[in-house]
């Protein structure tokens, strides 16, 4: 059964992470120059995106009975097939799973070499590592036995503090890209890729589809699964009271202003009246001629 999560919940800087699939996968299929960004600086080439095609992310069943796999992304470029996957819980089947899907593209792209980039909000080996790759080796002698298959495992993490202005090995954009992809704010966001005309296209495409009634107003089985519907709704809670506390605060501000703005008129006035002088006003109200004037000025 699905869930109705009314829109009104979210407050007007929450947005949805990048992190999330149903996010970044529409995003990564419309634009081949995030895509291309990603793919450029994890395998240090530099294709263009022109050479990029996205393939069906259905993969093949080796019988009726087997359950229909889909990876997140898949492209082919020349002579490889890159999977991309965004991984936001470590589970113990996620290895089993990633590495199936490498197992089914050897089957089906068996000239071509197979690429897994995992994008996880989790460090794999706890090395504080930006990227591991992984390959297959013989332990003893370290001796690959094949070419055809290699893992990148992207800690996003680990791009926190990182300052690209000292950064050789990536693009500007890759390095703010792997700093909001988990971000939730508005705000926040803005102010990390506020010179950055990829990133901004990327998060004027990731609000409209935050904001999609497909995406606030339910949470369908088929793109979030429990752990991200519970995250989710977390989140917008905290949205909603952290908007109620300033909110109070604000409101509180401002009618204190407004009830002593309005006790203050009253009382220059009933003093006008009784024909005292400004000096006289200004000293018994603490506040200028100027004003006392204007005030008079008013009920004249």
């Amino acid at each position: 059964m699905k869930e109705n999560i009314p829109s009104k919940i979210y407050t007007e800087d929450f947005i949805i992470p990048l992190i999330y699939d149903v996010i970044i996968r529409n995003i990564l299929k419309q634009n081949k120059d995030l895509l291309v960004l990603i793919i450029n600086n994890v395998l240090e080439t530099e294709y263009k995106k022109e050479n990029i095609y996205l393939k069906d992310v259905k993969l093949v069943k080796r019988n009726r009975k087997e359950k229909q796999r889909e990876c997140d992304i898949l492209v082919e470029i020349k002579d490889k097939v890159i999977n991309i996957e965004i991984n936001k819980y470590n589970t113990k089947s996620l290895d089993d799973k990633n590495m199936s899907y490498v197992g089914k593209l050897l089957e089906s792209y068996y000239e071509s070499e197979v690429v897994q980039i995992n994008i996880n909000d989790f460090d794999i080996y706890g090395y504080n590592e930006e990227i591991y790759v992984s390959s297959m080796v013989e332990e003893k002698h370290n001796i690959k036995r094949t070419k055809k298959i290699k893992i990148y495992d992207i800690n996003i993490d680990s791009f926190k503090e990182k300052c690209y202005t000292n950064s050789r090995r990536y693009d500007k954009d890759f390095v703010l890209f792997m700093q909001i992809i988990k971000l939730d704010s508005k705000k926040k966001i803005e102010s990390k890729i506020k010179n950055s005309k990829l990133l901004w296209e990327v998060y004027e495409m990731q609000d409209k589809l935050s904001r999609e009634d497909l995406v606030l107003e339910r949470f369908p089985d088929d793109l979030f699964n429990e752990m991200e519907k519970k995250e989710l709704r977390q989140k917008a809670e905290d949205s909603i009271k952290e908007g109620f506390k300033e909110g109070m605060k604000e409101g509180m501000k401002e009618g204190m202003k407004e009830g002593i703005e309005t006790n203050q008129k009253e009382i220059v006035i009933n003093l006008l009246k009784k024909n005292f002088s400004y000096k006289e006003i200004e000293d018994i109200v603490n506040i200028s001629e100027e004003k006392i004037k204007q005030i008079e000025k008013s009920i004249s």
